[in-house]
């Protein structure tokens, strides 16, 4: 059922959310114990060009398969690994292209550009650290001539690398060697005007100087829980939510921070805005509307005791709402009412954040299958397992 106006006051968690919690926290905290080229899942999104779409595998894939029939264009480019007992690096950022190259980050902390036609021409640069601990999770923004990441080193540590595109030579990092670092890092920095801005596990939201990896606030925002999901800029302000099960707006000039609304467990995916209505979604299964103007959340879908943990970041198209539940069952939802138009189950277990391309909707679920939705015929217009490219 649909609520309206404010968000639900359940006071208990489902045991199915109980579990994930559980799973996802023993995840996040076993970075020093476990080999980063031993990972059994990835959650890279879908990248979408003119007539490509690139993802990549928990195995340490790239792949890049055609926009309309997804069927595989070039072999497959396998992330290089010295020690093969160990394993391939998982790819959990979704891939970026631009200009001709595309961008990723591995799990254990290799940052990669690749020419977007032929998957070769393959430039690396590493991060420092731990090589128990360190990994990149998020995505590898290109601007200006720069490429920006958000890297863990060790445990409950991270930084922010600046790398020159051209060469591939660290520009600078943030904190700098010679202080302490900021948390660790499992998000995609989110640039504007030269600035990058970007959470931390460590409760704390940045703002830095792309140019030389300064800080731009006089100290960084501090939250009540760990950031994991990416920030929204809309309006002078950046929004986000954290593991205190708040969700906040802080000041792009300032830092300051303000608390919004609260929902019942953790934000992990990104928010998705159409310039004045924010969609949130949370691991309590339900998906949060806020609207700027009026200050308050004006809908919750489903706002349901058992709904499936939403963790992957929704998508918008032509005022539709599309997320999908952990569980691998994708909604539409009419964006401004918060009404549901139709669903369908799209395979198990969709963490990847969601991708659009026009009435085209992508999903990446765990077992490795790419699913393209067609939003006006309600219908599949292809699916693709992974492994089964060649």
């Amino acid at each position: 059922m649909n609520q309206t106006g404010a968000y639900p006051g359940r006071t208990g968690l489902s045991p199915v959310l109980v579990l994930l919690t559980a799973i996802v926290l023993a995840v996040l905290l076993a970075g020093c114990a476990q080999s980063r080229n031993a990972a059994t899942q990835s959650w890279s999104g879908v990248a979408v060009t003119d007539d490509s779409t690139y993802v990549g595998t928990r195995e340490g894939r790239i792949i890049k398969l055609s926009l309309d029939a997804g069927l595989a264009q070039v072999g497959p480019y396998q992330v290089p690994q010295p020690d093969r007992e160990q394993g391939f690096p998982a790819l959990y950022g979704t891939p970026v292209v631009e200009d001709g190259r595309i961008y990723v980050g591995t799990y254990n902390g290799i940052v990669l550009s690749l020419d977007a036609a032929s998957l070769g021409d393959a430039r690396t640069f590493e991060i420092d650290g731990n090589d128990l601990a360190k990994g990149i999770a998020g995505s590898v923004i290109p601007h200006n001539g720069s490429l920006v990441v958000a890297a863990t080193e060790d445990a409950g540590e991270g930084r922010l690398y600046v790398i020159e595109d051209s060469s591939f030579i660290e520009t600078c990092r943030y904190p700098a060697r010679n202080e302490p670092p900021a948390g660790q890092l499992w998000t995609t920095p989110v640039i504007q005007d030269g600035i990058a801005y970007f959470g931390d596990q460590s409760k704390r939201v940045h703002a830095v100087s792309i140019t030389d990896c300064r800080p731009v606030w006089d100290r960084p925002a501090e939250l009540g829980g760990a950031v994991v999901a990416p920030p929204v800029i809309a309006g002078g302000y950046l929004y986000l939510g954290a593991f205190d099960r708040a969700f906040y707006r802080v000041s792009l000039a300032t830092g300051a921070r303000e608390k919004l609304f609260e929902a019942d467990s953790w934000f992990w995916g990104a928010a998705v805005t159409d310039g004045t209505t924010l969609y949130a979604p949370n691991m309590d299964g339900n998906v949060y509307a806020y609207n700027t103007a009026s200050g308050r959340v004006v809908w919750t879908y489903p706002a349901d005791d058992e709904s499936e943990p939403v963790l992957a970041s929704p998508v918008l198209s032509d005022g539709e709402l599309v997320y999908a539940s952990d569980s691998g069952v994708m909604v539409v939802l009419d964006a401004q009412s918060g009404s549901r138009k139709w669903d369908r189950r799209v395979g198990n277990d969709v963490r990847a954040p969601l991708t659009a391309e026009g009435r085209l909707v992508f999903l990446h679920s765990l077992d490795e299958t790419i699913t393209a939705i067609d939003l006006d015929t309600k219908q599949l217009a292809w699916e693709r397992n992974l492994n089964d490219v060649k």
